[in-house]
């Protein structure tokens, strides 16, 4: 039988089980979530709380991270000893399905609930690697304004903190290489550099950040905050640490998170923000908007208010720059990749490009790179 196709849903159990078969087959070198997709695949009772999840949110990784925030809320559960997350040590030899299917059976009404009303999203302190690159490259030609972050679907306003982290692209010292931000910092973030040069890119002086998402995180919300880390796969252990250490930034200096629609609210939102920047700095701040994987959320035909909306900020000639992080035809407007264009990378996964406003005036929209979506590897050109 073969699965839904990637925008369908699941309406029947073998449905469901089959898009765990497939996840297994697609992630094998998670050796837990393969293990626990495999036994998915063949439990019929467990397969069926996936059927609980909302229009749109029906994938493997739901049900997954559902089980991943049960054992990070319960550590006293025997299935909890599979999970490196909670116990800090490797995924110990064995098998771990009849623990973790005990679990799920026992614990199944509160599976349902959080299926039911979640869905998965990832807040990857990482991405600091190409949204540093993009942020440092969009205020060189504007290198002494102070800048005031506005991030589209911030989540927890992880990003909004990249000027206080470790940024390394490339190998330190290698040629080509950087690091940006604090290099003190006991938060490092990491990118293979594959092209390019960002050698003597600097990040400004941030006065001001903002996040605008539908449900953002409050750092002291310990719930959602767990909910964040349930959806990080719990075998991976750096980028759990990561995750911790970019919390314990944002508990520090918490950003000004606001709730609303990240493109019907996004002009309300920039006003009040570059005017409590300008009042900051005593001076007019560039405004620059952050979308990271975001994007790619909103309906394709909505996508282009969000150059109209920024485009009418500028227009008193204060410089604005989009900077996007997205999946490739997902920014309106953006030149067309060819084959080939980027050191072999046919079909990059995240493509970097900006929309830039100077003096009231649009300037072409650009592309500055491609990269891993979690910043792992970038290929960079720049301006």
């Amino acid at each position: 039988m073969s699965a839904p196709g990637p925008d369908a849903e699941p309406t029947t159990v073998r449905e469901a089980q089959q898009m765990f078969r497939n996840f297994a087959d697609g992630f094998s070198e998670l050796r837990l979530y393969r293990t626990l997709a495999l036994g998915i695949a063949a439990d019929d009772d467990v397969a069926r709380l996936l059927l609980a999840a909302r229009p749109g949110q029906a994938r493997p990784i739901l049900l997954l991270a559902a089980l991943h925030d049960l054992v990070l809320a319960h550590p006293e559960l025997p299935a909890a000893r599979w999970y490196p997350s909670v116990t800090g040590g490797p995924v110990p030899d064995g098998d771990p399905w009849p623990d973790v299917r005990d679990a799920a059976l026992t614990h199944a009404d509160r599976l349902r609930r959080v299926i039911a009303t979640r869905g998965t999203q990832t807040n990857e302190a990482n991405r600091a690697v190409h949204m540093g690159a993009l942020v440092a490259e969009a205020s060189t030609d504007v290198p002494d304004a102070p800048v005031v972050l506005l991030e589209m679907g911030a989540s927890a306003g992880l990003l909004l903190e990249l000027d206080a982290y470790r940024i390394e692209i490339g190998a330190p010292g290698t040629p080509g290489a950087a690091v940006l931000g604090d290099p003190a910092s006991d938060l490092v973030t990491q990118g293979e550099l594959r092209e390019g040069s960002v050698a003597g890119l600097r990040l400004p002086r941030v006065v001001g950040r903002v996040g605008l998402d539908l449900a953002p995180v409050r750092p002291d919300d310990d719930a959602e905050l767990r909910w964040l880390e349930a959806c990080l796969w719990p075998d991976q252990p750096e980028r759990l640490e990561r995750f911790r250490a970019a919390v314990r930034h944002v508990r520090a200096r918490p950003p000004h998170l606001v709730r609303g629609d990240m493109v019907a609210d996004l002009g309300a939102v920039a006003r009040r923000a570059v005017q409590d920047a300008d009042d900051a700095a005593g001076e007019r701040a560039h405004l620059v908007v952050l979308s990271s994987w975001a994007l790619t959320y909103v309906r394709p035909e909505r996508r282009a208010d969000v150059a109209a909306t920024l485009a009418t900020l500028a227009d008193d000639g204060r410089p604005v720059s989009w900077v996007t992080a997205e999946p490739l035809g997902c920014v309106p407007g953006l030149p067309e990749l060819g084959p080939g264009a980027w050191a072999g990378e046919a079909d990059p996964e995240t493509v970097l490009g900006a929309h830039l406003w100077r003096d009231g005036t649009a300037l072409p929209p650009a592309l500055w790179g491609v990269s891993h979506p979690h910043g792992a590897w970038l290929h960079w050109h720049g301006r």
